[in-house]
C-alpha cells in the first residue's frame, strides 16, 4: 500500500496533509503518537524506491542529518522502511524558507542579512566539523522558525570530504545560481565549496538578486565557472566597502583565494556585525544569540590594523611594580634625553646636516610581474600602490607596462603608485552567434579572427539538435583571438512526468517548469479534492515527454464554478482549443493591434477569474495593423470558431 495520507508509518507516525514535494520525495505533516508531538516525515517517492542511486541519496541524506546536533540544523528523529519505500521523521518547523522571505522582504538591512549569514555559517560549520560538505546550500533548504532561528536541512545531495564516489563522474547535482565553480566544472569538493554557496545567498540577502542568472542552467553553471560577478555595491552603492569586500572574497572563483572554511567567514562577518550594535529587530534575536555562542572561537585582534600600518611593535607598559621611585627619577629622565638626543642626531648624520629630504626615487620595474613589481616598489620604501590593466600592443599581457608616477620621478612615501599591467593590444568585436547552427557559428567565428573555438552539450534545451544556445565570451569587445567556448544544444529530451496528485496547485506548476514544460492550469469541478489542488496532469503522470511540452494540470474547484484559463498572447485555435477544453464555449472578434494578427490581445471573463462551465468566454483577437478587422476598429464582427454548441 502506498504511503501517504492518513497512512501509519511503524505504528507510530500517523501522516496528516503534504507539506510539500521535491524532486525524489514528498514531506507530510506527521503525530508522533509514541511522543505527542507534531513531526516532518519525508518519504522517497514510490517511483524512485527501486532506484539503487536514489535510494543511496535518501539514505546519505538521513546519515548525514542525523549525525548532526546543532540548533541551525533541523534535526533528523529517526529513519527506516515502511511499505517498500524509505522515510526521514525531522523536526517540524511552521515558518517560511530563507527565499520565501528574500522574496517578501529583500533587499535586508546589513545587520539582519549577516545575522542569518552567521546562523548559515555555524550550520555549515558543524557539518564541516563533522567532515560533511553540504553542497546544497541554497536559501530554500534554510527554513525559519517561529523564534526566528534559521535552520539548514536537506543533505540529500552531501558527501563526506575527499569522496568523490557518491555521485557520477562528471556528473552536477545542485541549483545553478548557487553552485561553487568547481561543482560546475565536477572537480573536487571542500568546504570551500559551501562558503562560495553562502556567499551567493549573503548577496541575495542584501540586494535582492543572485550574482548570476539566466534562463537555462547550462548556461548559469558556465557563468559560475567563468563570468566575475558584479560587485553587491553596485546594486546597492550604501554598502559599507568591507561588507562588500567579504562578499566578494566569498565569490571568488578558485576556493584558495576565497574563505576555506565557515568559521573564517563568519569571523569576517562579526566585526561589521558588531558595528549595528545589539539592538535587532524580535525575529532576528536568535540569530545574534547563535552568533554569541561561536564567539569563543574568535582571537580579538584590536590592534591588527594599527601593527599591520606601523610594522613595529606596540609600545611597552612597565609593570606597576617596577615604577620607578622620587630618588632615582631625576636620572632616567636625564637618561632619556640623552638617548632622544643620539638618535636625532644619528637621523642628522643619516639623511645629511640641515637636508630633511625624505622623497623617494620610483624604480623602474617595466617588464617585471606585478608581484616583482610590488616587492621592487616596497623594498624602495613605497608602501601604497595599486594595479590597474591598460591596453599594450608591444608588452605581454600579465607583465608591467610602467608606473604612475614614473620611474625615477621622486614622490613623498605616503604617496600611491599605480601599477599598469598589460592587458595584451586593443579588443575587437566578438559576434554573437547564439541560435544558429554550430558549423555556421564556428566559420562567422573564424571569419573574425576567433580560430579557438571548443564546444560543450547542452541536454537541456528545447533547441533542435546542433543549434548554438550560449556562448562565452557572450560577444563584444574581448581581446583578440580569445578562446570561445560554444554551448551546443543536444535536442529535446524526454522527461517523465511525475505524479502530483493531491499536491498543491502552485507546487505542482513550479516543478513542472522547472523539468522545462510549458504548464496550463485548468479548474474541474471536484469534491473529493481540496481546491487548487491537482487531481490529474494531461500527459498522465509516469509518461515520458518531449521536455518544453505542454502539460496540462487539472485542479479542483468547487463544483459550481471553475477558474477561466488565461490565453492572452495564444494563437486564436491555440486557445479556442484550451477554452474549450475547459468547459467554456468561445465567441471571438477581431480588433487592429500591433499584436501578430491570429494572436489573442484581451479576453472577457479575465484570466484566473471564476465562472460556470458552459459560459461563453469572448476572446478579441488581433488583426494586425493593416486593417483587416472591417471598417471601424474595434468593433469587429463576433465570428464564433465553432457552432455554439459545440465543446
Amino acid at each position: 500500500m502506498a504511503i501517504g495520507p492518513g497512512s501509519v508509518i511503524n505504528e507510530r507516525y500517523a501522516l496528516q496533509h503534504e507539506l510539500g514535494s521535491g524532486g525524489m520525495a514528498e514531506v507530510y505533516l506527521a503525530h508522533d503518537d509514541l511522543l505527542d508531538r507534531q513531526v516532518a516525515v519525508k518519504v522517497l517517492s514510490a517511483r524512485y524506491a527501486a532506484d539503487p542511486a536514489f535510494v543511496e541519496r535518501f539514505r546519505r541524506e538521513a546519515s548525514s542529518a542525523a549525525g548532526l546536533n546543532h540548533p541551525n540544523i533541523v534535526a533528523v528523529y529517526d529513519r527506516g522502511e515502511a511499505n517498500g519505500s524509505y522515510y526521514i521523521v525531522m523536526e517540524y518547523l511552521d515558518g517560511p524558507n530563507l527565499k520565501e522571505v528574500i522574496r517578501r522582504q529583500a533587499p535586508l538591512q546589513p545587520a539582519a542579512a549577516i545575522d542569518y549569514a552567521l546562523q548559515i555559517l555555524a550550520a555549515l560549520g558543524a557539518a564541516h566539523r563533522r567532515d560533511i560538505v553540504h553542497l546544497d546550500a541554497k536559501p530554500q533548504n534554510m527554513l525559519i522558525a517561529e523564534d526566528g532561528l534559521l535552520k539548514v536541512t536537506d543533505f540529500g545531495i552531501a558527501r563526506a570530504g575527499g569522496r568523490s564516489d557518491l555521485t557520477a563522474t562528471g556528473s552536477v547535482i545542485g541549483t545553478a545560481q548557487y553552485l561553487s565553480p568547481e561543482q560546475a566544472r565536477g572537480d573536487d569538493l571542500t568546504a570551500a565549496s559551501d562558503c562560495y554557496s553562502a556567499g551567493i545567498v549573503l548577496y541575495e540577502l542584501l540586494t535582492a538578486r543572485v550574482p548570476f542568472d539566466g534562463d537555462q542552467p547550462m548556461a548559469v553553471a558556465m557563468k559560475q565557472i567563468n563570468d566575475p560577478p558584479t560587485p553587491a555595491n553596485v546594486h546597492r552603492p550604501e554598502l559599507p566597502h568591507d561588507l562588500n569586500s567579504v562578499v566578494m572574497k566569498a565569490l571568488a572563483k578558485r576556493p584558495s583565494e576565497r574563505y576555506r572554511t565557515a568559521e573564517e567567514f563568519a569571523q569576517a562577518l562579526r566585526p561589521i556585525r558588531e558595528r549595528y550594535g545589539t539592538a535587532a529587530t524580535a525575529v532576528m534575536g536568535a540569530a545574534v544569540g547563535a552568533a554569541a555562542s561561536t564567539q569563543v572561537m574568535q582571537r580579538p585582534e584590536p590592534t591588527a590594523p594599527t601593527r599591520v600600518a606601523s610594522r613595529r611593535p606596540p609600545p611597552r607598559t612597565p609593570p606597576q611594580s617596577l615604577e620607578p621611585n622620587r630618588s632615582r627619577g631625576w636620572w632616567l629622565a636625564a637618561l632619556f634625553v640623552l638617548l632622544v638626543g643620539a638618535v636625532a642626531g644619528g637621523l642628522l648624520l643619516v639623511n645629511g646636516i640641515g637636508g630633511g629630504d625624505d622623497s623617494i626615487t620610483i624604480p623602474d620595474v617595466a617588464g617585471l610581474t606585478p608581484e616583482e613589481a610590488e616587492q621592487q616598489l616596497q623594498l624602495a620604501g613605497i608602501e601604497k600602490t595599486r594595479q590597474v590593466e591598460v591596453t599594450d600592443s608591444e608588452v605581454e599581457p600579465g607583465l608591467v607596462v610602467g608606473t604612475s608616477p614614473r620611474a625615477n620621478d621622486t614622490i613623498a612615501p605616503e604617496t600611491e603608485v599605480t601599477i599598469q599591467v598589460s592587458s595584451g593590444p586593443d579588443t575587437v568585436d566578438l559576434p554573437r552567434v547564439v541560435g544558429q547552427q554550430v558549423d555556421d557559428a564556428r566559420a562567422e567565428l573564424e571569419r573574425a579572427g576567433f580560430t579557438e573555438v571548443d564546444t560543450i552539450d547542452d541536454t537541456d534545451s528545447d533547441e533542435d539538435e546542433g543549434v548554438v544556445t550560449a556562448q562565452n565570451p557572450e560577444g563584444g569587445s574581448v581581446v583578440p583571438n580569445a578562446p570561445v567556448t560554444l554551448t551546443v544544444s543536444t535536442g529535446p529530451q524526454t522527461v517523465e512526468i511525475p505524479d502530483f496528485s493531491g499536491a498543491d496547485r502552485t507546487t505542482a506548476v513550479r516543478q513542472l517548469d522547472d523539468l522545462g514544460f510549458k504548464t496550463v492550469v485548468n479548474g474541474e469541478p471536484n469534491n473529493d479534492f481540496t481546491p487548487n489542488t491537482v487531481i490529474r496532469t494531461e500527459p498522465a503522470s509516469g509518461e515520458r515527454v518531449d521536455r518544453g511540452s505542454q502539460v496540462r494540470v487539472i485542479v479542483a474547484q468547487r463544483s459550481n464554478t471553475v477558474t477561466v484559463p488565461n490565453v492572452i498572447g495564444q494563437s486564436q485555435e491555440s486557445g479556442t482549443a484550451i477554452l474549450e477544453g475547459g468547459g467554456f464555449r468561445v465567441s471571438s472578434r477581431e480588433e487592429e493591434s500591433s499584436a501578430p494578427a491570429g494572436l489573442i490581445i484581451d479576453q472577457s471573463p479575465g484570466p484566473d477569474s471564476e465562472a460556470s462551465a458552459g459560459d461563453t468566454v469572448s476572446i478579441v483577437v488581433s488583426s494586425g495593423t493593416s486593417g483587416g478587422g472591417g471598417a471601424n476598429p474595434g468593433e469587429g464582427d463576433s465570428a464564433p470558431p465553432a457552432p455554439e454548441g459545440d465543446g
